[in-house]
């Protein structure tokens, strides 16, 4: 029990107590290093003023090995069956979420934990990656550990997430942001697009595809796909008119199209590898996907996915009962 937490030399002092004398010095010294080497390795980052019993209670040694060192008493209760690096994970983001550790302040330092915690370093790193993977907090070489700085969100409507614009607001441009034309083609439908159309697979469609950037920073990804005999010849199937004051209403508006119902279904998921690199998300952040079909009286004129950095954004809804 107290090889984890001694040096080597006070462990040699210690050995005639929990083992039979050996006959010489130098076999005494024998037993100490090969017990000390197959025991204290895994354990001894252990603070050396810190011993825990089996039953999990932690004391103080004697001055004489401990050198003034203080008793530490445990954050986490022993009897929680959850691993230790769970249980400092949890208190932790109880923490974070609870504002006593503020955005962009640091985290306390690992030798801080280790102590407050009575655990070793392995415990400690394994919570941090555990909030780190949550997206609660960032590291940075040589400066440590820092709460993540949350960005403003900006609330998004039905219309507003069509067009990366807010309800009553002017279009993308004119709200500091940038609207990137990434695909606006005619193409095969899908099979999936073709069954929200209410098309046969393989009827051309209408396919767009955007990423709209607000501050500079990537905030959404779009896919949208329109019936082709509904906008073929048609300004609205020009790319050069996009964005298109007033978004996806406006266009189907200009077409003599109207919108009689949305529908959409909402997701909350982890990002692929390919949305992540398009958003430049940050590890642990989820995205929104959002399924919308927009219907006229007599078909569905449009069906969009939409992939929405969930840290940026608050879906809103507003829904009339009259």
């Amino acid at each position: 029990m107290l090889l984890p937490v001694l040096p080597r030399a006070r462990l040699r002092r210690l050995v005639p107590l929990v083992l039979p004398l050996a006959p010489t010095l130098d076999e005494m010294e024998t037993a100490v290093s090969v017990l000390y080497d197959y025991l204290a390795p895994a354990f001894h980052e252990r603070p050396s003023f810190v011993l825990r019993t089996w039953e999990g209670k932690v004391v103080r040694l004697a001055d004489e090995l401990t050198e003034g060192s203080v008793p530490v008493a445990p954050s986490t209760d022993p009897a929680d069956p959850r691993a230790v690096y769970q249980r400092i994970a949890d208190d932790l983001r109880t923490q974070i979420l609870g504002g006593d550790l503020a955005p962009g302040s640091p985290l306390p330092s690992e030798a801080t934990l280790v102590r407050r915690y009575g655990s070793s370093r392995g415990p400690v790193r394994q919570a941090i990656n555990q909030l780190r993977s949550e997206g609660l907090v960032d590291g940075y070489q040589g400066r440590g550990v820092f709460v993540r700085q949350r960005p403003p969100r900006r609330r998004l409507s039905i219309e507003g997430a069509t067009n990366g614009a807010e309800p009553d607001q002017p279009p993308a441009g004119k709200l500091g942001g940038q609207l990137e034309v990434r695909r606006y083609a005619p193409i095969a439908a899908p099979a999936e697009v073709a069954e929200r159309l209410g098309l046969p697979e393989g009827t051309r469609v209408l396919a767009r595809s955007f990423r709209l950037l607000l501050d500079g920073r990537p905030a959404q990804l779009s896919d949208s796909f329109l019936p082709y005999d509904l906008v073929k010849g048609t300004p609205v199937e020009d790319p050069d008119g996009e964005p298109w004051p007033g978004g996806t209403l406006a266009q189907l508006r200009s077409l003599g199209v109207e919108v009689r119902e949305i529908t959409e279904d909402v997701a909350a998921r982890t990002p692929t590898p390919d949305e992540a690199r398009e958003l430049q998300l940050r590890p642990g952040t989820p995205v929104f996907e959002v399924t919308r079909t927009i219907h006229a009286a007599d078909r569905p004129v449009v069906t969009t996915r939409l992939v929405i950095a969930g840290d940026r954004y608050i879906l809103s809804y507003r829904i009339p009962l009259s």
